[in-house]
């Protein structure tokens, strides 16, 4: 009985542990799209903003 609270210990442990990454490397996923969205938003305004400017030329 001793042995099998000692792998459930560490199970758990190594499963909590692996809850954390999962966790971290979402977040870091979901904070990456979100700002590559703002920048990409932000470059086609650029865009947009210069092609109206310089649209008489055309």
């Amino acid at each position: 009985m001793e042995e099998f609270i000692i792998f459930s210990n560490s199970f758990l442990s190594y499963l909590l542990l692996m809850i954390i990454i999962v966790v971290v490397a979402a977040l870091g996923f979901t904070v990456g799209r979100i700002l590559r969205n703002k920048k990409d938003s932000k470059s086609a305004q650029d865009v947009s903003a210069k092609t109206a400017i310089s649209g008489s030329d055309n």
